[in-house]
């Protein structure tokens, strides 16, 4: 059976975009290290926070 895996790294801000536009999801990826596991669940917790009223961005927020 082939691997259909491909192996990228993205920047925290363009994960943090394509999450708050719903255009990726948690079950879409898997974190290949803890220190990426923690800052995608700092972008997914802080995406759940977000109002219509205060999208300000996640570098403001010091969540990237």
């Amino acid at each position: 059976m082939e691997n259909n895996l491909i192996r990228i790294a993205i920047s925290a801000n363009t994960l943090a975009s394509l999450i708050e536009s719903g255009c990726i999801h948690a079950v879409d990826f898997k974190c290949l290290d803890i220190d990426s596991k923690k800052t995608v669940w700092k972008l997914f917790l802080s995406a759940v926070k977000l109002t219509k009223n205060n999208k300000s961005g996640y570098q403001e927020k010091g969540y990237v």
